[in-house]
């Protein structure tokens, strides 16, 4: 099932001075704030997205607990570019991303002081357990 995207209003602001760092937050209590800082040159949409309708488990059968769904766009497209995520600390959970092609899978990539990269500008993220 195709989660459908739904704008939450009013979550996300762009740091004063700084065209490419922005804070989304959060619309649920069970959500966090996170905050990205986009590489390229450019306008930029970023845009807070509802958790609900992403995928409640993992294909090994894990809960996910999502904490943030978002999209950056440059025009109309969703960005392929670097970007830094910044999210809370996670403890001994394993960090979850729901990509634009619509699979969960667990991050493999370094995590440095609660901040990673990504590439696909319509992600989720979420922790195992």
């Amino acid at each position: 099932m195709d989660q459908i995207k739904k704008v939450v209003p009013g979550k996300v602001q762009q740091e004063k001075g700084n065209r490419k760092k922005f804070k989304i937050f959060k619309d649920k209590s069970h959500e966090s704030d996170i905050s990205i800082e986009i590489l390229g040159e450019g306008e930029y949409l970023v845009e807070k997205l509802s958790v609900e309708g992403l995928p409640e488990t993992m294909n090994d059968g894990n809960k996910i607990r999502w904490f943030t769904n978002f999209s950056v766009k440059k025009g109309n497209a969703y960005i392929n570019e670097k970007f830094y995520v910044s999210i809370p600390d996670g403890g001994d959970s394993r960090l979850v991303i729901y990509d634009g092609n619509g699979n969960p899978y667990y991050y493999t990539g370094e995590i440095k002081n609660n901040t990673f990269v990504l590439t696909d500008g319509d992600p989720a993220a979420g922790w195992v357990p």
